[in-house]
C-alpha cells in the first residue's frame, strides 16, 4: 500500500503536465473574488529537494522540469505555461521543486480552503512540515492565504466525507499512483461519487499512459465521461494527453509486464473552466517540442 514514493518521480514529464493544468485551473479560479474549495486526494510531500538521492537516482526531473526550464530560457514559452514557470522558478532557484500542494497553497486567498489528503507516513510527515513554511515568490517569501487542512486518511474515504463542501466553488485534484489494476475501478467509483454529490466542482484526474493498461484506462475515462452527462446538471469533459514517444517509436521494453512503462500521461477534466482545452492544447504542443523523445 505504501510502496509508491513520489520523491523518485517528482518533476518528471507527468508532473509537468499535471502542474501546468493545475496552475491554469487555479489561475482561473482566482480571477473572481468569490472564495473556492480545493481538495487534493493524493497530496504527497508538497515540496521536494532537487538533490534528494531518490530523485537523483532516477534522473526524471532532468528530463522533465529542468529540461523544460532550460528550453524555455533559450526559446521562450507560450502564455499557457507562463504562470507555471513563473511560480516554479523561485523554487528551482533554491534547489527545490514545488509539488501540487505547494502550488495550491500559492494560489490560496483569504476565504479559500485547501484540503490535503495523504496516508503515506513519510509523505505525511513531510507534508505537515512543508505546509507550515512560507511560499517563495519574486518578492522573497509570503505566508499562505486561506486555510489549509491536512487529512491523515485513506484518499477515497476522506474525499467522500469532504464533499460537498460548504463553499461549493472549487476543484478536486485526483492523481493516484495506479500501481494496482484495482486503482482504475476505485478512482472511477470515487469520482462518480464526487460528481454526484458536488456537481459544480471542477474534477481533474491525472492518469499514466501505459501500453499494457490501455483497456483499463479507456474504460475508466469512458465511464467518467458518460457519468458526467447524466443528471439535471450535465457537464462537458475533456482529455489532454502528452505522449513522450511517437506511437511507432515506443521502446519494446516499455510494453512488457515489468519495468518502466509510462510512455506519457493525461489529464481528464470534468466541468472544465472556459478555454482550458485550448490552453492545454497549446501547452502540450510546446511540451512535444521541449520534452518529447523523437
Amino acid at each position: 500500500m505504501f510502496s509508491y514514493q513520489h520523491e523518485y518521480h517528482a518533476g518528471n514529464h507527468a508532473d509537468v503536465l499535471k502542474h501546468i493544468c493545475l496552475t491554469l485551473i487555479l489561475d482561473g479560479l482566482t480571477k473572481k473574488d468569490k472564495p473556492f474549495t480545493l481538495i487534493d486526494s493524493h497530496a504527497g510531500a508538497g515540496r521536494f529537494s532537487l538533490d534528494d538521492e531518490r530523485l537523483l537516482k532516477t534522473g526524471e526531473a532532468t528530463g522533465g522540469i529542468l529540461s523544460l526550464v532550460q528550453y524555455a530560457e533559450k526559446n521562450g514559452f507560450p502564455p499557457s505555461v507562463a504562470r507555471y514557470l513563473e511560480v516554479e522558478k523561485k523554487y528551482l532557484e533554491k534547489g527545490l521543486y514545488a509539488g501540487s500542494p505547494e502550488l495550491e497553497r500559492f494560489f490560496l486567498r483569504n476565504g479559500d480552503s485547501l484540503h490535503l489528503i495523504e496516508k503515506h507516513p513519510q509523505a505525511l510527515s513531510s507534508l505537515k512540515v512543508n505546509a507550515e513554511k512560507n511560499l517563495l515568490t519574486d518578492g522573497g517569501e509570503k505566508k499562505c492565504g486561506g486555510k489549509c487542512f491536512i487529512h491523515d486518511e485513506d484518499s477515497y474515504t476522506a474525499l467522500n466525507a469532504l464533499v460537498p463542501p460548504q463553499i461549493k466553488r472549487g476543484l478536486v485534484l485526483c492523481d493516484p499512483s495506479f500501481e494496482e489494476r484495482s486503482d482504475y475501478t476505485k478512482v472511477t467509483a470515487a469520482l462518480k461519487n464526487v460528481r454526484k454529490k458536488w456537481n459544480t466542482a471542477v474534477i481533474a484526474l491525472w492518469y499514466p499512459i501505459l501500453e499494457r493498461k490501455k483497456n483499463e484506462t479507456a474504460q475508466m475515462l469512458a465511464e467518467l465521461e458518460d457519468f458526467g452527462k447524466l443528471g439535471v446538471n450535465p457537464c462537458e469533459s475533456i482529455k489532454c494527453e502528452f505522449h513522450l514517444f511517437d506511437s511507432e517509436n515506443i521502446p519494446e521494453e516499455m510494453k512488457k509486464e515489468d519495468g518502466s512503462h509510462m510512455t506519457g500521461s493525461g489529464m481528464f477534466i470534468m466541468n472544465p473552466p472556459w478555454q482550458l482545452k485550448e490552453k492545454m492544447e497549446e501547452a502540450i504542443h510546446y511540451l512535444e517540442t521541449a520534452l518529447k523523445n523523437k
